[in-house]
């Protein structure tokens, strides 16, 4: 076991475990591919990892973008609590790779830690959205083709559950073919099939991989030429013959006779994440798959995020609606959590009562989105304000006097999406957000001293464009005119634009709008 405080990597239970407060050990989530690249790091500790040999030896026969690669070590660093600017785990070197610049030291088995407290609950106030996923599984299992959308924002939750639905669906049927494939998004150009090729990449290496590579060099020469492990040398040769003058069409049309010609006995699981990132040629496949009538176990599943205005051409978008309409697919919009979801969240498998007060500050604060909420809870833990302690949170200082700070994880997510936006749109939010959570045109076009119905144009136009603010109410003015009013989506991005201004505009802007009231 490597142990580098207050961290220690288990690589026998591939996990992480993180020394809390008390001298308790907690284990830390990440995902599989997560933990491969922090175990390589930390194996190489001191020395430089280029990126093409974390690409090579994580993801050692699928072609990879190196945007997946930043995710990773961005999910990584969250985790952590490491920043690039100041790192005390993972130093990047630009354009050549990373660094594991904290000590490190071997730790014996009988130091290996057991948990502390009781689990978390895995998944609370779904129970309606897996009753749908088991619904399309039950009629995949009877030969029908199923493709479900889960759609929500970021950090709603679509991954847990798709995680949860994966372990029972393997639970109840131990022979069902799982493979998964995720977009990112690429401001460079999206690599053509990218998800396919990491789930077909997946098959390969599993129970079924004998088939899978003798139907993909029978029907799809193009897509098995991108797994070059898979193939000796002289049969490589002949491949690169044979798919010269490839195109995005001929792996479509290869591709869909090799669906059709892998059939194998057990069901198949496809499930394909953050597919508003799809290129469109991903976005053919799925259309041309959907429509096929012959009987096939298959399912699949689709995570993606609500769609913008500005993107009413996205082909997923067509698409989407184009299969929902001849009920080819069916859709789950995540919702956030109830406050009774949250205080379920927060029992875990106790039943006893939580301290007062404490599961309404929760979902006050992170408006039920369970990244929020995980996120805030963590960095309360980090802070000092509250511990677990045996499956029981227990309050350092009363829930009043708790004042809760937007985590470090959640800031740099947020000022990823801010940086999107134009500099007036960035400057009319700051100001809408000393106004509050709720922010009447008029109030900010006083304080900014700016035109109201050019400011209401611009909030309109943030509205379509981002999902950060959206549109509350009217408001009637003393002079009997009407001023629209906006709200910030949550409270968090309203505190993060506040605090992203200096305390001298701040205070003028609070003086202004002292003086028009």
């Amino acid at each position: 076991m490597k142990e580098f405080p207050p961290f220690r990597l288990d690589a026998v239970n591939q996990c992480l475990w993180r020394r809390g407060e008390a001298g308790r050990d907690e284990r830390v989530s990440l995902t599989p591919k997560a933990f491969s690249v922090l175990r390589h790091l930390v194996q190489h500790a001191g020395r430089l990892v280029t990126q093409e040999e974390l690409l090579r030896t994580i993801w050692p026969d699928t072609f990879v973008q190196p945007e997946v690669l930043k995710y990773q070590i961005a999910d990584i660093r969250g985790v952590l609590g490491d920043h690039p600017k100041s790192p005390l785990f993972i130093e990047t070197l630009p354009r050549r790779g990373y660094r594991f610049v904290a000590g490190v030291r071997e730790t014996g088995d009988a130091e290996r830690p057991t948990p502390a407290t009781t689990p978390r609950a895995s998944l609370v106030g779904r129970a309606r959205e897996l009753a749908e996923l088991r619904t399309c599984l039950e009629k995949t299992l009877r030969g029908e083709r199923q493709i479900a959308f889960i759609t929500g924002e970021p950090g709603i939750g679509k991954t847990a559950l798709v995680r949860e639905f994966q372990r029972r669906a393997h639970a109840e049927q131990p022979s069902l073919l799982i493979a998964s494939g995720q977009c990112v998004e690429g401001y460079g150009g999206t690599e053509a099939y990218y998800p396919m090729l990491e789930a077909v990449g997946q098959l390969c290496r599993g129970p079924e991989a004998a088939r899978v590579v003798e139907t993909l060099a029978a029907h799809a020469p193009t897509w098995l030429v991108q797994f070059p492990s898979l193939i000796n040398r002289e049969n490589r040769q002949d491949l690169q013959q044979e798919i010269q003058g490839t195109t995005r069409d001929r792996m479509l049309r290869e591709v869909r006779e090799a669906l059709d010609a892998f059939n194998p006995e057990a069901p198949i699981l496809w499930i394909f994440e953050d597919l508003q990132w799809a290129d469109p040629s991903m976005v053919d496949l799925l259309s041309a798959t959907a429509r096929r009538r012959t009987p096939v176990k298959s399912m699949v599943i689709i995570t993606d995020r609500p769609l913008d205005a500005s993107a009413a051409n996205h082909p997923l978008r067509k698409l989407k609606s184009e299969l929902m309409t001849h009920r080819l697919c069916r859709q789950i919009a995540l919702r956030p959590l109830s406050p009774a979801d949250v205080a379920d969240y927060l029992k875990g498998e106790s039943a006893d009562n939580l301290p007062e007060g404490f599961a309404d500050l929760i979902y006050r604060h992170t408006e039920g989105n369970p990244l929020f909420m995980i996120a805030t809870l963590d960095h309360m833990i980090e802070r000092g304000l509250i511990v677990r302690d045996d499956g029981q949170w227990c309050l350092k200082v009363p829930v009043g006097a708790i004042e809760i700070e937007v985590p470090e994880t959640l800031r740099q997510m947020m000022e990823a999406q801010i940086e999107h936006l134009t500099s007036e749109e960035q400057r009319a939010l700051e100001a809408a957000s000393v106004v509050g959570v709720r922010f009447p045109t008029q109030v900010v076009a006083d304080a900014v001293q700016q035109n109201t119905e050019v400011l209401e144009e611009l909030f309109e136009r943030v509205t379509r464009s981002s999902r950060m603010v959206r549109a509350a109410c009217s408001l009637e003015l003393a002079d009997g005119g009407v001023s629209q009013v906006f709200e910030f989506a949550h409270a968090v991005y309203r505190e993060v634009f506040y605090w992203r201004q200096t305390p001298a505009r701040r205070a003028s802007l609070q003086r202004r709008i002292r003086e028009k009231a």
